[in-house]
């Protein structure tokens, strides 16, 4: 003799309309994701510049004809490294920390030199660029300037970035309704 058995779930509806709607925050969350991602990052850059990149192994040195050229101009010799206007630290670190969306911005100190950073974020993610004389610092330069990487990935930085966007997409999921 064959066994009936029937089984009532109470809700179901209910929890399939929530998870859809959930579903629909976490597709909808990738450029607030991005950005905090960058905000999260800027902050690990801008303890970089204040240390001197002690995260990417420390920033040579100044060279003697650069030490002696900033105290010309009126500026400390020796330190702090990458600064002299506050332009690059500004734009490269503290800018993605206080970035807010896409957007291109940046500056031209007192001798003419720049920085620009341009933000371009998506629901897919983000791209930032750096152009201007001043990004030159990021990488060697044919004339012999050493590298002082102020972007860089380690496992911090992606660490940052990552809780930062988690963050991000957990508080868009906490403003649902219901």
């Amino acid at each position: 003799m064959p066994i009936r058995l029937t089984v009532t779930v109470k809700g179901f509806d209910a929890a399939v309309l929530r998870i859809l709607a959930v579903d629909k925050v976490v597709r909808n969350s990738g450029k607030d994701m991005s950005i905090a991602a960058l905000n999260a990052m800027g902050k690990v850059f801008e303890s970089n510049f204040q240390s001197e990149g002690s995260m990417v192994g420390g920033w040579e040195q100044l060279a003697d004809r650069t030490v002696e050229n900033r105290m010309l101009l009126g500026f400390p010799g020796e330190h702090p490294i990458l600064y002299r206007y506050g332009d690059l630290r500004e734009w490269t670190a503290t800018g993605l920390r206080r970035a807010t969306g896409s957007g291109t911005f940046g500056a031209t100190d007192a001798q003419g030199k720049s920085i620009e950073v341009s933000i371009k974020a998506g629901k897919n993610g983000a791209i930032v660029t750096a152009s201007g004389v001043k990004s030159i610092n990021q990488n060697e330069t044919a004339r012999g300037a050493p590298a002082r990487p102020y972007w860089f990935t380690t496992s911090v930085v992606q660490d940052a970035a990552r809780k930062g966007a988690v963050k991000a997409l957990a508080a868009n999921i906490r403003k649902m309704r219901g």
